[in-house]
């Protein structure tokens, strides 16, 4: 954890550094780069809900149950129900 801390302290005080050494463009740098981390980052977690919520679909079975995102992610992994051959 602690180096993990001494990891981002390095990264935020190099960014700080290349926005003094950049002038007047610096800021618009430092919030570019800010920006498309917190971009990245909203979308892996917009996955993560996608997949969470697919798989609350699947757990639900039927159509007319229905089933929240959060008892799908606790609940155990089971194999999907066969469907009979026509």
């Amino acid at each position: 954890m602690f180096v993990r801390y001494i990891i981002a302290m390095t990264l935020a005080a190099l960014a700080i550094l290349f926005a003094i050494i950049l002038g007047d463009y610096g800021p618009w740098y430092l919030s570019w780069f800010l920006g498309t981390g917190f971009m990245v980052l909203v979308a892996v977690s917009a996955g993560v809900l996608f997949e969470a919520q697919e798989d609350a679909a699947k757990a639900a079975g039927g159509p007319g149950e229905s089933l929240d995102v959060s008892s799908a992610v606790d609940a155990p992994a089971t194999a999907p129900a066969q469907r009979p051959s026509r």
